[in-house]
């Protein structure tokens, strides 16, 4: 019966060591020092053999060690980080807590945090997060699309920096600058739809995140459709230019009483007799006129 005993008085003591992290999630305004802490508990003394590992995790897979340290006073450190880690606890009573310094974006994400005591197996870790801390630069607003009556445009708001995730609000006022009502206030982009001059004004986006703010304003002028004014004038201008050299040309062919113009004895000529026109061409004058006008009307409906 004791020897059933003895390995379940061995195996309860060793598996003493515990591992944990007292602060899951720490957060740090960028550039500054960041304390990741963690403890370990243990029955037994630690020996030479012994170690503490730091490792960062990405996607899964953790990274080459960032810090070991031997309990015979070996420190080891991972590439990019020397001179940036050390130790700021006792690592002999337990508290094997780091401080990195001056941190950057580089430095988000999980860290696992391992002892190993030969003496204590088996390896016992724990998880602990490290959130650095940057405020929204400053947005990026754009005009999508045409501002022009009858189209839909899309204004976008964007910050290239911030951490947490900026989160986005809008604001509007019209050209007396007095606030009005926006479809929609929150997001990167919003979509004005079927504008028309009164959407016309002042548009503001602030970028909002724990750390700070930033915002950007943009000015929204809608215009009329972009023919262009003056080609249309141009237009206009010279159908109406050859409306009167037609109206001259007909007059003169109805004047006419014939293709051939004869003078009389006194040898004068007879520009236009005093005849009655021929009904006819009269009323191809007539059709031309209309139709040269009807012209002009569409063209200068238009402009």
């Amino acid at each position: 019966v004791e020897k059933n005993v003895s390995p379940l008085l061995f195996l309860v003591t060793s598996y003493a060591l515990t591992v944990e992290t007292p602060i899951k999630n720490v957060e740090v305004a960028r550039g500054k020092n960041a304390t990741l802490h963690c403890n370990f508990h243990t029955s037994i003394s630690t020996h030479p053999g012994d170690f503490v590992v730091w490792k960062k995790i990405i996607r899964k897979v953790k990274r080459p060690n960032k810090r070991n340290w031997y309990f015979d006073g070996l420190v080891q450190y991972g590439k990019g980080y020397e001179n940036r880690i050390q130790f700021t606890g006792d690592v002999n009573s337990g508290d094997i807590s780091i401080t990195i310094q001056e941190v950057t974006m580089e430095d988000n994400g999980t860290y696992v945090c391992s002892v190993r005591l030969r003496e204590d197996p088996p390896r016992q870790s724990a998880l602990t997060s490290l959130f650095v801390l940057i405020a929204p630069s400053k947005p990026e607003c754009k005009i999508v699309g045409t501002a022009e009556y009858g189209q839909n445009i899309n204004l976008t708001c964007f910050s290239h920096e911030g951490s947490p995730k900026p989160t986005y609000t809008w604001q509007s006022f019209n050209v007396q600058n007095e606030p009005r009502v926006l479809p929609t206030t929150n997001g990167e982009q919003i979509t004005l739809k079927n504008i028309s001059a009164d959407t016309s004004g002042f548009y503001i986006c602030t970028s909002t995140n724990s750390v700070g703010k930033e915002f950007c304003n943009m000015t929204v002028s809608v215009v009329p459709p972009s023919m262009n004014i003056a080609l249309y004038a141009g237009i206009a201008g010279g159908v109406l230019a050859a409306v009167i050299v037609i109206g001259i040309l007909a007059y003169c062919c109805c004047c006419r009483e014939n293709k051939d113009y004869e003078e009389t004895k006194s040898e004068r000529w007879r520009f236009c007799p005093a005849q009655t026109p021929n009904p006819h061409k009269m009323s191809l004058f007539i059709l031309g006129m209309v139709s040269a006008f009807n012209l002009v009307s569409i063209v200068y409906a238009k402009t």
